[in-house]
């Protein structure tokens, strides 16, 4: 399984207009530069920023894990009911 949390960059400040400093080293691992764009994603208190350019990518690899689990589902519930019918 892979980790939650792979690195950590440092901690970035909210300015008076909103705008948020990112850590020269996640800035420079990244590559992000001036004028990128980002599609902001949240979930409770959790905050996701995606670079707009890798959304695309991003959305399939999590519809990839997310129909993978849900074969695994119907696969496990096939194999269930199959038991339960020769157990009868």
């Amino acid at each position: 399984m892979k980790k939650f949390f792979t690195d950590f960059y440092g901690v970035g400040t909210v300015g008076e207009r909103g705008q948020v400093v990112i850590p020269a080293e996640a800035r420079e691992k990244m590559k992000i530069k001036s004028g990128d764009k980002f599609v902001f994603f949240g979930h409770a208190e959790i905050l996701h920023i995606i670079k707009a350019e890798k959304l695309d990518s991003v959305l399939a690899k999590i519809a990839e894990k997310f129909n993978s689990k849900i074969n695994n589902l119907r696969n496990k519930i096939k194999k269930d009911k199959k038991e339960e019918e020769t157990n009868d």
